[in-house]
C-alpha cells in the first residue's frame, strides 16, 4: 500500500455533497496512476447502505466500509476504531478527507500517536466566516476544535486548500508558517458532454445544492424576483431540510408563480439533462450575510463548465477569476451587484453564450485535469521531508 485514504461518506453516497464527490476524483486520479490505494469511509447514504462493492473509486482501491449510525452526518460508528486503527498502522502515508468529523478526526490522532506523516484536506472546514460563526455561537465545537482539530492539523504534512479565501482561513487559525497547498479540485471532462444551446424561450438558471442558508439561495432568488423577464425561469434541485429558511424558500417559490420550480434531491442523469437544458447555472453561497461563507470550491460549478454551462457564482469561493476567462459572471455579495450581473446575462446572444460555454469547456480541461491535480498533491504527500519541497509549492501556488 503506497496510501490510505479516510473520508466520511464515498460515491455513490447520496445526499452528502463535495467532499464525498471530491474523495471520489481523487481517489481514481491516484488509481489511474498505478498507486496502490486502501481507503476507509461510512456505509452512509439516504437511498440505503453501501457495500464495499457498490464503491467505484479506481481499479485496485481496497474499499473497507463501517457501519454508521446514530450522527450519521459526521459518519459515526464505533466500527471506524478497528478499521482506522489498522488503515494508520499499515500506511506509510495517509491522506485524510476532511475535518472533525467522527473517522477525520480518529485518523488524524491516531497517525500522530502511531507517528504516521498524513495530509489534510480542509474541505471548507476553516473558512475564516465559517470559523468566526463557530467561535461565536458553537462554544462546544469550539472547544473540539482547539483541543483536537487544530493541534492536529498542525501536525500534517500540509493541509489541502482549494481557494486562496480557504488558505486565509487556514492561517488565521493555525498561524502565517502553517504548511498549506493550494490545489483546486479536478474534474474528469470525459464524464461530461457540451451540450447545444438551449432554444426554449426566455432564460432558465439552475441551482444544484441544499436549501440552506449558507447556500445563499433564498437572497439570490430575492434579486432574481427583481430582474426576471416573463419567460424566465429557475430551477432548485437539492436536498432541503425542514425549517424557517426552507418555509421561506416556499413563499419565494409561491411568489414567482411558476416561474421557480423544485426538484428535490436528482440522481446524476438527471442532474446532467437539468443542466443541458439551462443557461447558467448559479452558486450564490455566502450570500445571505447570517449565514456566512461555508463554500470554499464548489463542485457544481467545475460539473457545469464541463458541460459547457457559464456560471454565475459569488466572489470569495475559488472562482473569483473566472470572469477574466469569459466563462461567466462573478457578484458581489449583495443584491444589487446579483440584480447588475443578471442584466448583464439578459443582453447576450446567442453567440456570444456559446463563446463562454466553449471557454468553460476549455477551462475545465485545461485547468482541472484531475489525473495532473493529483500528481500536485502527490507530490506534497509522498516527499520524504519538507525540505525537498519549495516554498511555492507548500504556500500554496494561484492557480490561473
Amino acid at each position: 500500500m503506497d496510501v490510505g485514504i479516510v473520508t466520511t461518506h464515498v460515491p455513490p453516497a447520496k445526499g452528502y455533497g463535495g467532499v464525498s464527490v471530491t474523495c471520489g476524483v481523487l481517489t481514481k486520479a491516484w488509481a489511474e496512476r498505478g498507486h496502490k490505494l486502501a481507503l476507509v469511509a461510512a456505509d452512509e447514504s439516504i437511498t440505503g447502505r453501501l457495500r464495499a462493492e457498490d464503491v467505484q473509486v479506481g481499479e485496485g482501491v481496497d474499499v473497507r466500509l463501517y457501519h454508521c449510525y446514530g450522527f450519521r452526518r459526521w459518519g459515526f460508528g464505533l466500527g471506524a476504531i478497528p478499521k482506522l486503527f489498522k488503515l494508520c498502522r499499515e500506511a506509510p502515508l495517509v491522506y485524510i478527507h476532511g475535518i472533525a468529523t467522527w473517522p477525520s478526526t480518529l485518523a488524524a490522532l491516531f497517525c500522530v500517536v502511531l507517528r504516521r506523516p498524513y495530509m489534510v484536506a480542509a474541505h471548507g472546514g476553516l473558512m475564516p466566516e465559517h470559523v468566526q460563526l463557530i467561535r461565536e455561537r458553537k462554544p462546544v465545537k469550539w472547544l473540539f476544535y482547539k483541543w483536537l482539530t487544530f493541534p492536529t492539523l498542525r501536525r500534517a504534512i500540509a493541509v489541502h486548500c482549494t481557494s486562496d479565501t480557504e488558505v486565509e482561513g487556514v492561517r488565521d487559525v493555525l498561524g502565517d508558517t502553517a504548511s498549506v497547498l493550494l490545489v483546486p479540485n479536478g474534474i474528469d471532462s470525459r464524464d461530461y458532454q457540451v451540450a447545444d444551446y438551449p432554444t426554449a424561450e426566455g432564460q432558465q438558471l439552475c441551482f444544484l445544492g441544499h436549501v440552506q442558508q449558507e447556500k445563499g439561495i433564498n437572497a439570490f432568488i430575492r434579486a432574481w424576483l427583481k430582474t426576471r423577464r416573463p419567460a424566465d425561469r429557475l430551477v432548485v434541485a437539492g436536498r432541503s431540510v425542514d425549517g424557517a429558511y426552507f418555509d421561506e424558500f416556499q413563499e419565494l417559490v409561491a411568489q414567482a408563480q411558476g416561474a421557480i420550480s423544485y426538484k428535490g434531491y436528482l440522481p446524476i442523469d438527471e442532474v446532467r439533462e437539468l443542466l443541458a437544458a439551462s443557461h447558467f447555472l448559479v452558486l450564490p453561497s455566502g450570500l445571505e450575510q447570517a449565514g456566512g461563507m461555508r463554500e470554499n470550491f464548489g463542485n457544481v460549478v467545475a460539473e457545469a463548465m464541463a458541460a459547457g454551462r457559464p456560471v454565475l457564482v459569488a466572489k470569495g469561493l475559488a472562482w473569483n477569476h473566472l470572469q477574466a476567462h469569459g466563462a461567466g459572471f462573478v457578484f458581489e455579495r449583495t443584491e444589487a451587484s446579483v440584480c447588475a450581473v443578471l442584466r448583464q446575462t439578459h443582453v447576450l446572444n446567442a453567440m456570444s453564450w456559446q463563446n463562454m460555454s466553449m471557454k468553460c469547456r476549455q477551462y475545465v480541461e485545461q485547468q482541472l485535469d484531475p489525473v495532473k491535480l493529483g500528481d500536485k498533491v502527490w507530490q506534497v504527500l509522498t516527499a520524504t521531508g519538507k525540505a525537498e519541497l519549495s516554498d511555492a509549492v507548500l504556500k500554496g501556488p494561484r492557480y490561473e
